[in-house]
């Protein structure tokens, strides 16, 4: 997770480590100047409390906190959009305008998305799904034609997928899932009760899922393995369409897929092209 999120969210932090955060949240242009006797003054606190700061947000100390931080920050200045992702297009624009806009944007969504990624999560995402028995996808609307996409990919590579909630069964698949199974939460920032109680469910049965969402604090992703973030640009109802959230989970799902098949590299390109070979599917 990124260094400014976790300072955002705060979660087990101490009073001193609080007052840490909200310093550097509320001077960030002065922190890539700061040195650790510096911050430690300007926040009324010492060295051993800025490093076990650090430590909590997996790091080694603060030369480490120091060169991670400024590198969030040139992303984050990168990442200014000039597109706006509910409204890309306006009124009157020619088609071309329109082709170029909805490029820029989905260039925009990926790079911000690629911003998010942790080298970890991904890893641990796709071991977890290339060794579970089976793959149970919740997803609903826009959400369920990417979970589409993303199964076919799997099934390619001969691994069992259920969209649970494609024929409004999702509680019969819930109930049958197994903790040598994985599930998979796509979701934007809906609060489903179906998939909150889904999850529930799966916490008590110690049975592994994974949530893909921009909201990242809800109960849903506290209580997943592995939550992997996509931006939270879209505004729930004023927009013209779904095109930023659709395309981060594009993206992050075709990362996965990708993660997946390099497990085995040589297996699934045996697997794929053997298939295309035998039953002329590429016809």
């Amino acid at each position: 997770m990124k260094i400014l999120t976790q300072l955002t969210d705060m979660n087990n932090f101490t009073p001193n480590e609080k007052s840490i955060a909200s310093y550097i949240l509320t001077h960030k242009e002065l922190m890539l100047h700061l040195n650790i006797q510096e911050l430690a003054k300007a926040t009324y606190t010492s060295h051993s409390a800025i490093n076990r700061l650090t430590h909590k947000l997996g790091l080694s100390g603060f030369k480490e906190f120091s060169i991670k931080l400024a590198r969030e920050f040139q992303q984050n200045a990168q990442n200014i959009s000039n597109v706006d992702p509910n409204y890309p297009f306006a009124i009157g624009e020619s088609s071309l305008q329109v082709a170029k806009d909805i490029a820029e944007l989905m260039k925009e969504t990926i790079e911000k998305n690629f911003a998010f990624m942790d080298e970890a999560s991904l890893t641990e995402a796709a071991h977890l799904l290339d060794q579970a028995k089976r793959i149970f996808i919740y997803a609903l609307g826009d959400s369920q034609i990417r979970a589409k996409s993303f199964q076919n990919k799997l099934i390619k590579i001969n691994k069992y997928v259920v969209i649970t909630t494609e024929l409004s069964e999702w509680a019969y698949h819930t109930i049958n899932l197994t903790p040598q199974d994985c599930a998979i939460f796509l979701t934007y920032h809906e609060k489903s009760p179906i998939f909150l109680k889904a999850a529930q469910h799966f916490s008590h049965e110690k049975i592994p899922f994974i949530t893909i969402t921009a909201n990242h604090q809800s109960e849903l992703a506290k209580l997943s393995r592995i939550c992997i973030q996509v931006p939270n640009d879209e505004t729930k109802h004023a927009k013209i369409g779904t095109f930023s959230s659709q395309i981060a989970f594009d993206y992050v799902l075709n990362v996965i897929y990708s993660c997946i098949f390099q497990i085995d590299y040589a297996k699934n390109m045996q697997m794929t092209t053997y298939s295309l070979k035998n039953f002329n599917l590429d016809e």
